[in-house]
């Protein structure tokens, strides 16, 4: 079955939401890489495993799609994440992420996130404070 990019992200976006780990590596090319604030430059794979492995639950909207002018494989979204931790806290994350697809179009090659961290670095401290254990092995 044929994806368009557009398509890709929101399949993404629906398995985010759900938490669902082979669904979310299979839009990824087997080298692809994730750059975000909390993690800095991982796999896709120990990106996402890092995620799921602190939450409970989630809920992804991606309102806005924004196809790039120079880059034709680019698209850029903006998202709000919002999510039930392992240690049963709420966090949300808005900001934007860029996807690169492959050559064909059928699978995403890197995803890069930007956010304010200050949410997250903050969430992070609390737990530090409370027993709760914040999964840094997929680092």
């Amino acid at each position: 079955m044929e994806f368009t990019p557009h398509a890709l992200c929101k399949k993404y976006e629906d398995a985010l939401s759900r938490n669902d780990l082979p669904g979310i590596l299979a839009l990824f090319t087997p080298d692809a890489i994730v750059t975000a604030p909390i993690t800095g430059t991982l796999d896709a794979v120990k990106f996402h495993t890092f995620l799921f492995s602190n939450t409970k639950k989630a809920s992804a909207n991606l309102p806005n799609v924004i196809r790039s002018r120079e880059n034709p494989t680019a698209l850029t979204v903006q998202f709000s994440y919002t999510f039930l931790t392992t240690c049963a806290r709420v966090a949300v994350i808005d900001g934007v992420a860029t996807f690169e697809f492959d050559d064909s179009q059928q699978k995403f090659r890197r995803l890069t996130i930007v956010y304010n961290d200050s949410d997250m670095s903050l969430l992070m401290a609390e737990q530090d404070k409370v027993p709760c254990i914040w999964t840094a092995d997929a680092q």
